[in-house]
């Protein structure tokens, strides 16, 4: 329910935009400021929803690392009819169109009246304004270029240098523009109230204009108290007879003009903004979001698990979202795992399921097969705990040193034979010839023997296999009997909770939910990891697990949004100071696949 959370988030802005200028604007004398202000607000009011500063998010959003994709719940049925059902989202979808409909057609019909009177203009003033005249009526109002006045209106030099005014600045377009809006916010009623603000600074700027041509202000005001009973044009157009306005006009005429110093309230809107983009940053759940002014860098995580039988050092990067030139997507981590390097790549099939491939374990056919069929590739790049140091800077070669081109490389010395102690027997002894024993001593005792060389095939000898994941067992259990809410998957509700619990010797214990979802996922969660009767091979303590539910479409694209009247912040997994710290696990992500 993207769509109705967008536009909830958008007026929420715009009710707060709208309640600035009631407080500190609406009396000031800068007309064309407060216009500016009004408009602004309205279009700001649509753009902050679609902005975030990814800096200031919970680092607990971005530290998740997916370990496991598992699939459950429904999986897609081919040539399989979906029953026709209408839930909550439906019927809000169609009353919020319904509104939508009914005003669009009022305003291109207020539209086409005002087209079909501008045939009779036939008067021209300036050469570019043209005078509509309406038989037998007592009106006068401006539409774009086109003045329409009646034949029965008193003063009409004074009305249709007023009405130019509108004309020369354009005031239909802000007319139209917050037309738009009002069909697009038809439920709010805030909307209704900005509009008949934004008329209201508009007769402020035609009247200091107006007054500022006659003798003074107190004449022209008098001229608006004798014409105050005429009729009132469309909606959409200025008109110069407005009872309800009569008053403020007055009164803003006669005002005494605001000092410099009243511009300085015009900085409102600037802790106004910063509120709107943090608000749309901390406050909102959403996937809307398409414009981050600050991103937060990516986290390059380390799974630590240091015990007697687990010694290793992990670090995993991480390419999100990735597709190959085949158009697979797939999810790929590297890790360095004793010093060596080994890649793990995780391929989604045209029917979503998923295969899994180690770069260590992989056969030169299983490599072949990667590329011909995926067009996926493994990276060669290496993981280093540290980065490498940089190459060594070349030495300048001196004047006289020789060139390096001329020097001719000499062989290396032959490698050593062997010494053994020769048998007398075995020496030929010439003639006046002096033999000499010779004994090699054996190396030191302490001094470790070389290493005998291995013998291969001739194929490189693969690096050993990751050590196994102490809560494999865990996480497989997890994905096999864990269900998809109906209700739910129905109404497209997922998102990501956290689950804090307790090892102690192996078994899990005081199982809680420190971020929940949707009260059905958080209960089938609770039961799944309460039936586990596994052991889990690790040290003792305070571990916390990120499980991820999602819907996605036939076209594989994920549909399920978070609740925003349910989801909560994390609450801390030990509260008390002197608990040993929580670990963070790997992520599990359930889903869910819509049949329709």
């Amino acid at each position: 329910m993207n769509w109705l959370h967008y536009l909830l988030e958008a007026n929420l802005y715009l009710v707060v935009f709208y309640a600035g200028y009631q407080l500190f604007l609406k009396n000031e004398t800068y007309y064309t400021l407060n216009r500016v202000y009004l408009l602004l607000s309205c279009t700001l009011s649509f753009v902050f929803p679609l902005v975030q500063i990814g800096v200031l998010k919970p680092a607990e959003q971005d530290a998740g690392v997916t370990a496991y994709v598992l699939s459950t719940g429904l999986k897609p049925v081919a040539n399989q009819a979906a029953a026709f059902s209408l839930s909550i989202q439906d019927v809000l979808f169609y009353a919020y169109l319904l509104g939508v409909i009914v005003l669009a057609i009022i305003l291109l019909l207020k539209l086409f009246k005002l087209a079909s009177m501008t045939r009779a203009a036939h008067k021209m003033i300036d050469e570019r304004y043209k005078i509509v005249p309406v038989d037998d009526s007592n009106i006068a109002f401006s539409f774009f270029n086109y003045l329409f006045i009646g034949s029965k209106t008193t003063g009409n030099d004074i009305i249709i240098r007023h009405e130019l005014v509108h004309i020369r600045q354009k005031h239909t377009f802000d007319v139209l523009f917050l037309e738009l809006i009002k069909i697009i916010n038809w439920f709010n009623p805030f909307i209704y109230l900005m509009q008949v603000s934004l008329k209201t600074v508009h007769e402020y700027i035609a009247d200091e204009q107006t007054a500022a041509l006659e003798t003074d202000a107190l004449t022209y005001s008098s001229f608006l108290v004798n014409n105050a009973y005429g009729l009132n044009g469309s909606s959409v157009t200025h008109s110069f007879f407005n009872y309800n306005l009569l008053k403020k006009r007055i009164i803003m005429l006669n005002q005494k003009r605001s000092g410099n110093l009243a511009r300085l309230k015009y900085l409102v809107t600037v802790p106004i903004c910063a509120a709107a983009l943090c608000a749309s940053t901390l406050g909102f759940s959403k996937t809307y979001a398409l414009i981050d002014l600050v991103p937060r860098h990516d986290i390059i995580l380390a799974a630590d698990y240091k015990t007697a039988n687990i010694a290793t050092d992990t670090t995993r990067i991480i390419n999100k979202n990735q597709v190959t030139s085949k158009g697979y997507k797939y999810k790929e981590e590297g890790y360095l795992i004793n010093g060596k390097t080994d890649f793990r790549v995780v391929i989604t099939e045209k029917n979503g399921e998923q295969v899994e491939y180690f770069k260590h374990s992989a056969k030169p056919a299983d490599l072949a097969m990667l590329k011909n069929k995926y067009g996926y590739s493994f990276p060669k790049m290496l993981i280093y705990p540290k980065l490498p140091p940089p190459p060594p800077v070349p030495v300048a070669p001196s004047v006289n040193a020789p060139d390096p081109k001329a020097i001719t490389k000499r062989p290396p010395p032959p490698p050593p034979v062997n010494p053994v102690k020769a048998p007398k027997s075995a020496l030929k002894v010439k003639k006046n010839t002096k033999v000499i024993d010779v004994v090699i001593s054996p190396p030191p005792a302490d001094e470790p023997a070389p290493p005998a060389p291995v013998q291969t095939s001739g194929e490189a000898v693969p690096p050993p296999p990751p050590p196994k994941d102490p809560f494999e067992d865990l996480h497989k259990y997890i994905a096999k009997y864990t269900r998809y809410p109906t209700a739910a998957h129905d109404n497209h509700i997922g998102g990501r909770l956290i689950i804090a619990f307790t090892l102690n010797d192996g078994k899990m214990n005081n199982i809680k939910i420190t971020r929940g979802v949707d009260q059905q996922i958080d209960a089938e969660v609770l039961r799944v990891l309460k039936n586990f009767t596994g052991s889990v091979s690790i040290k003792s303590g305070n571990y916390a697990m990120p499980i991820s539910f999602t819907l996605v479409d036939k076209n594989d694209k994920q549909v399920a949004h978070t609740p925003d009247n349910y989801m909560y912040k994390a609450v801390a997994a030990n509260p008390d100071k002197t608990a040993k710290p929580t670990y963070m696990l790997n992520e599990v992500v359930i889903v869910g696949y819509m049949n329709n």
